[in-house]
């Protein structure tokens, strides 16, 4: 590194052979160059070595300095080179981005500040000595520095210096660059001095002044678009540089200018224009004044509603309107305006004052002027303002004369006056008429008047009526008459009072004066009100009772006195109170059947006809409709009576007896009607002993048992003839009453002892008892009948207990394991056919399990064999059957324990009419053509006779040997219309032969069997009779009676 002027060796040095040495500065020659060869380092090789003398200057700074060797050895010359690094001090800075000087407010100027120099020197920017507060930029280049600076120009920057300075730390240490700017602008604003109001035809002076512009304003005055010529200009310099206008104008008032603008406008050359206005305000009178009123001869009645209008065009400032009355200004109306037309309303409700009176609109606004004004006048007709009567003297006797006086005013027009008495008219005598108020007249008018003692308290009327309006007016005076007391016509009559409550004894006494003072009595004893917390004298004599009694009942006496005598009278009070039952026997027993009474004796005042009634409650306590039937009210007041005649267990319960006189509260009492009746049990729907079941696998059973009677049931139980002891384990009994009812719950525990009890009993049978019972007898299997003895501690038969102080009644009831069902009962043939019979049956006890019926039928040689049908209901249609045919039906029931014994009935078929074709033919049509000889007809009849015969034999033999030999009873072959899976009773207790199942029917007939169920038909005489139950002969092949099912498996447990 160099620096400017100082001198700088440079040497190159280059071994073996000598060559050519030069160097250069940016690719120039230097001009002070010296070189010497001497010895290297090897006796065959050279040096050479060149020296540079050179002065640095700003120009050479960044530039190479190159030393370069040549010689025949090499193919190129060999340099060496450095730059040159020169220090040097910045030159002036340069300001480029303002062409002119002379800019306006306004303008951005966007400045650039250059300067060179190594090392680069920092710019800064200032105003008038002052940093520029503006962002400014400053860049820095090889060699070259740049600041940039942006300033938006404003009027004050008229004048200002901006200046660059640049600064380094090499002597002379930098320097600066500036610009002074010349700013043209216009003034800021321009306003105008004076008031913009002015009398018309006279002056006002006005002043316009500008702020300060450069170059200096030309001002200019123009109203409503003509220019005014300004009484003089002037120009001064203002504070700092710019310069200030005033402009002087005088302007005359004319009303056409009133409202134009007066516009003071500064041209500023170059820049605009601006300006300033006002309103110019020319003050004058309004042009015109109107009313609009009625006619000036109008009349007007009292209370009409009057419009004045008031109306004035042009002035300025507008004016103002008012309104007053004979003087007085009134605050009514609002004043509107309508372009120049101001108006302001006044509505007038007329009265009696606005008679004559005066209304007067004005008009103010010029105060250099008189106000103007208008005005209009009124005529009003109205009645007399007051009429009033006047009498002499003030107080008469009985037979004196009184003179009333009655003035009526004031009124406009005058009016008539009249008089009556009680709206009868009477004479008087006018009065000559005098001045009123509001321009009116005062009438008058005398009577005389001879005064009796009728005519005490009367009312006279003077009544003034004025015709143009059709209105009266009127004033009453009252008579008084001096005399004792009289009493009204309401002395001596009946008061009603109620207990406890207050009463007032009222007193209508006229008197005058009035009454002084008045003395109360009760049945002659005198009462001191003044001393009693009960009673108080009224004003007028009347008389006060509190909290009344029963006591206070009865004539009252009272004797008022005044100024002009004594007089007395009577009244009767009479204190009522509410009822009160004092007598009610309760309860009412009675035996059903029996007669009995209900009383309810009262007390009251009053006691009206029918204020005592009789009505039955319901269970709830709610009053029933009426009485029921067997039940009578009578008797009257104050003991009623409710008659029972033939008492019904349905009539006991409560009655309520009920007082009503109209005093509340009304009276209430109850009576209890009580039908005794003996102990009766809850009917059952089966005869005793009632079937109780015991459920499968369960260990205990409940009995119940309900009765009812009155007095209250009590229910226990028996067993084995005794009672049933509390202590016993076994049985738990649970009793509650409803109503009349009252139940019972017995539980007996331990019923699995007795199932191993029956289950031993059960294997120690003799079935052989089954055996030797013929073969058409059915026996279903039962308990033992010892089953009831000591053995047996739960099951078998128990008796429920009801009794009262009436009577005792029992009911057996039988708990009973599981068991086969009972046999049908009441088997009966509901109707006959010649190939139907109709059956119909009652269903016996099921055994406590479902139950169904097994049906046969069979007949002497009737085809087909016989079958058992499995039927669910209580009704059979057999049909398919023989004509004139007797068939043996029997019917049993059947559950999961087994069958029952059998119901059997013999029942025979009708005959067919005699031209019906046979059972299972068809009429045979007449023979066409051939004819078979008789002989032949009896060979084939005797030979189809044989074949019969024959199959009947077989058949025959085939029953007995099925019968000897235990198979199934005939029906019970699966191939014969029967259903695999039901099967009839066969030969081993537990096996069933296939049966025929067909709820909705089934026939009969050669070919198998249908049975239909239906109702039952109607028994015709006619046709077939009933047949009671009977052991019927066998006709071949009855089944075999087999043990019944076991109850128990073989393992002992119960199936």
């Amino acid at each position: 590194m160099v620096r400017p002027a100082i001198s700088a060796d440079f040497g190159g040095y280059f071994g073996r052979s000598w060559g050519d040495l030069g160097a250069d500065l940016g690719g120039e020659p230097l001009p002070d160059v010296s070189t010497r060869v001497f010895e290297g380092s090897h006796p065959k090789l050279s040096s050479s070595e060149i020296t540079v003398r050179l002065t640095p200057q700003s120009w050479a700074h960044g530039q190479r300095l190159v030393c370069s060797a040549a010689n025949e050895a090499g193919p190129a010359p060999v340099e060496a080179a450095v730059t040159l690094n020169v220090l040097f001090p910045p030159s002036p800075p340069i300001i480029e981005g303002l062409e002119s000087p002379h800019v306006r407010a306004g303008d951005t100027l966007r400045l650039v500040c250059l300067a060179g120099g190594n090392p680069p020197p920092s710019l800064h920017w200032d105003k008038d000595g002052v940093p520029l507060a503006g962002p400014w930029v400053t860049e820095g280049h090889p060699g070259v520095s740049r600041s940039r600076v942006t300033v938006t120009v404003t009027p004050g920057d008229d004048g200002a210096t901006l200046r660059c300075h640049a600064h380094t730390p090499l002597p002379p240490g930098g320097g600066s660059a500036s610009v002074t700017l010349s700013v043209t602008y216009p003034p800021a604003e321009v306003t105008i001095a004076g008031t913009p109001t002015v009398a018309e035809n006279g002056t006002v002076a006005l002043s316009c002044t500008s702020a300060p512009s450069n170059p200096p304003v030309r001002l200019r005055w123009w109203l409503g678009g003509r220019e005014l010529t300004p009484t003089d200009t002037t120009r001064t310099q203002a504070e700092g540089r710019g310069s200030v206008t005033v402009s002087n104008v005088t302007v005359v008032g004319q009303r056409e200018d009133h409202g134009r603008p007066l516009v003071c406008e500064a041209v500023t050359a170059g820049l605009g224009t601006r300006s300033a206005t006002l309103l110019l305000s020319v003050t004058h009178p309004p042009q015109e004044l109107w009313l609009e009123t009625p006619p000036p001869n109008a009349t007007f009645r009292v209370g009409a509603r009057l419009r004045l209008g008031c109306h004035a065009r042009g002035g300025h400032p507008a004016p103002r309107l008012t309104w007053t009355k004979d003087g007085r200004p009134l605050k009514e109306g609002t004043q509107v305006s309508g372009g120049t037309v101001v108006s302001r309303e006044l509505v007038v409700t007329v009265t009696p004052s606005d008679n004559g009176a005066t209304y007067r609109c004005e008009a103010t606004g010029d105060p250099r002027g008189p106000p103007l004004s208008a005005r209009t006048r009124l005529r009003v007709l109205f009645p007399p303002l007051s009429v009033a009567i006047t009498a002499s003297p003030r107080e008469v006797r009985p037979g004196q004369t009184l003179v009333l006086t009655c003035l009526a005013g004031s009124a406009h027009p005058a009016p008539d006056l009249r008089w009556h008495r009680q709206g009868h008219p009477l004479r008087g005598e006018p009065l000559p008429p005098s001045p009123g108020a509001f321009g009116g007249v005062t009438a008058g008018s005398r009577l005389r008047l001879r005064v009796a003692l009728g005519d005490q308290g009367q009312r006279l009327t003077c009544q003034a009526t004025s015709p143009a309006l059709g209105v009266a007016v009127s004033a009453a005076h009252r008579l008084l008459v001096r005399h004792p007391p009289q009493f009204g016509a309401g002395a001596g009559v009946v008061v009603v009072g109620r207990e406890h409550g207050g009463v007032r004894l009222p007193l209508p006494v006229l008197a005058h004066p009035p009454v002084e003072s008045c003395a109360w009595s009760l049945a002659g004893r005198p009462l001191r009100p003044e001393g009693s917390p009960r009673h108080r004298l009224l004003e007028g004599g009347g008389l006060d009772i509190g909290n009344v009694t029963r006591g206070d009942a009865g004539t009252y006496g009272v004797e008022c006195r005044n100024a002009e005598g004594t007089a007395s009278t009577h009244l009767l009070l009479l204190v009522h109170y509410p009822p009160l039952i004092v007598r009610v026997p309760d309860p009412v027993v009675v035996d059903e059947g029996d007669g009995a009474e209900l009383l309810c004796e009262a007390e009251g005042s009053p006691l009206p006809a029918g204020c005592l009634r009789w009505r039955r409650l319901a269970e709830e306590g709610a009053a029933a409709e009426g009485l029921p039937e067997g039940l009578q009210a009578e008797g009257g007041l104050p003991v009623g009576r409710l008659r029972v005649r033939g008492a019904r267990r349905e009539l006991g319960g409560p009655y309520e007896c009920r007082v009503d006189t109209g005093v509340p509260p009304p009276a209430r009492a109850i009576v209890r009607l009580v039908v005794r009746y003996g102990p009766e049990l809850e009917a059952e729907s089966e005869a005793e002993p009632v079937p109780v079941l015991v459920p499968d696998g369960a260990d205990t059973a409940q009995l119940r048992c309900r009765a009812q009677g009155v007095p209250g049931v009590q229910l226990h139980w028996e067993h084995q003839g005794h009672p049933l002891r509390p202590d016993e384990a076994r049985f738990q009994e649970r009793q509650w009453r409803e109503g009349p009812w009252t139940s019972s719950l017995l539980t007996v525990a331990n019923v699995s002892q007795d199932r191993a009890r029956l289950h031993h009993q059960y294997h120690h049978l003799n079935w052989d008892q089954y055996k030797t019972q013929h073969r058409h007898q059915y026996q279903n299997w039962h308990q033992s009948q010892n089953w009831d003895q000591d053995q047996n501690q739960t099951l078998g038969i128990f008796v429920c207990v009801a009794q009262n102080p009436l009577g005792t009644v029992r009911r057996r009831l039988q708990l009973r394991l599981a068991d086969r069902p009972d046999p049908p009962q009441d088997l009966r043939v509901s109707g006959v056919t010649p190939t139907s019979l109709s059956l119909a049956w009652t269903p016996g006890f099921d055994g406590g399990l479902p139950q169904s019926f097994l049906v046969s039928a069979r007949g002497p040689g009737a085809p087909p064999p016989s079958a058992t049908l499995l039927v669910p209901g209580s009704t059979l249609t057999l049909r398919g059957l023989r004509p004139a045919t007797p068939y043996d039906v029997t019917v049993r029931a059947r559950n999961a324990r087994g069958d029952s014994a059998a119901a059997v009935i013999r029942a025979v078929t009708s005959e067919l009419p005699q031209d019906s074709p046979p059972v299972g033919e068809e009429p045979a049509p007449p023979a066409a053509g051939f004819a078979v000889p008789p002989a032949l007809v009896g060979g084939l009849s005797a030979l189809g006779g044989f074949v019969l015969l024959g199959n009947a034999a077989l058949w025959g033999a085939l029953l007995w040997r099925r019968h000897f030999r235990g198979e199934p009873g005939i029906g019970g072959d699966p191939g014969i219309g029967g259903d695999p899976g039901i099967r009839a009773k066969g030969g081993s207790p537990n096996e069933y032969s296939p049966v025929s199942v067909a709820p909705e029917s089934v026939e009969l007939s050669s070919m198998g069997s249908w049975v239909t169920p239906s109702d039952p038909h109607p028994w015709d005489p006619a046709v077939g009779e009933l047949h009671p139950y009977e052991d019927v002969a066998e006709w071949g092949g009855y089944e075999e009676v087999a043990p019944p099912d076991p109850l128990f498996t073989p393992e002992g447990e119960l199936v």
